[in-house]
C-alpha cells in the first residue's frame, strides 16, 4: 500500500475518533448539555452578525432553510432570540439574540474556555497553536469543498 493512502487511512481513522471523544467529552463534562454544538454556533454567529435573515444563516452554515427555521424557532421558544423588523424592509424578519441568549452564550464560553484549559494543560503553547491553526485549515478546507460540490 501506498505511503500517501496510509497516512489518508490514519487521518480517517483520528477524525472518526476525534468526532466519537469530542461529543462524549462535551456531554461528560460540560453542564450545558442541552445547548449543543448547533446552537452554540448559531447563538455565536446571531451575536457576532445579528440582526441576521434567516436566509443569510442558512448561507453561513449551508443547510436549506427549513432545517435553519427549525434551529431558529428552538431558539426563540426558549427566548434566546427574537424576531425584529428589517429597517430596509418590514416584511423581512431578522434574527437578533437577546439579553437571555447573551447570558446564555457568556456562560457556555466561560465553562467551554475553563474545560479546554484544564483538558489541555499539558499541553505547550505551541503545540495548541499548531493544532488550532490545523483545525482551521481543515474547517476552512471542508467548507470550501461542501460550497464546490455542491456547484457540481
Amino acid at each position: 500500500m501506498n505511503n500517501k493512502f496510509d497516512n489518508i487511512d490514519k487521518l480517517e481513522l483520528e477524525l472518526a475518533i476525534f468526532v466519537r471523544r469530542a461529543e462524549a467529552t462535551r456531554i461528560a463534562f460540560l453542564k450545558y448539555r442541552d445547548l449543543n454544538r448547533s446552537i452554540y454556533l448559531l447563538l455565536l454567529s446571531i451575536e457576532k452578525f445579528g440582526p441576521i435573515s434567516i436566509k443569510a444563516l442558512a448561507d453561513q452554515f449551508q443547510l436549506d432553510i427549513s432545517t435553519m427555521s427549525r434551529q431558529t424557532s428552538s431558539l426563540e421558544a426558549k427566548g434566546f432570540i427574537k424576531r425584529v423588523s428589517d429597517a430596509k424592509d418590514a416584511r423581512i424578519s431578522l434574527f437578533e439574540i437577546t439579553n437571555l441568549g447573551i447570558e446564555q452564550l457568556t456562560e457556555v464560553k466561560s465553562e467551554r474556555r475553563l474545560f479546554y484549559t484544564e483538558f489541555l494543560k499539558d499541553w505547550s503553547d505551541e503545540d495548541k497553536t499548531q493544532f488550532t491553526e490545523l483545525l482551521k485549515k481543515f474547517n476552512h478546507t471542508a467548507e470550501n469543498f461542501k460550497k464546490n460540490y455542491k456547484k457540481s
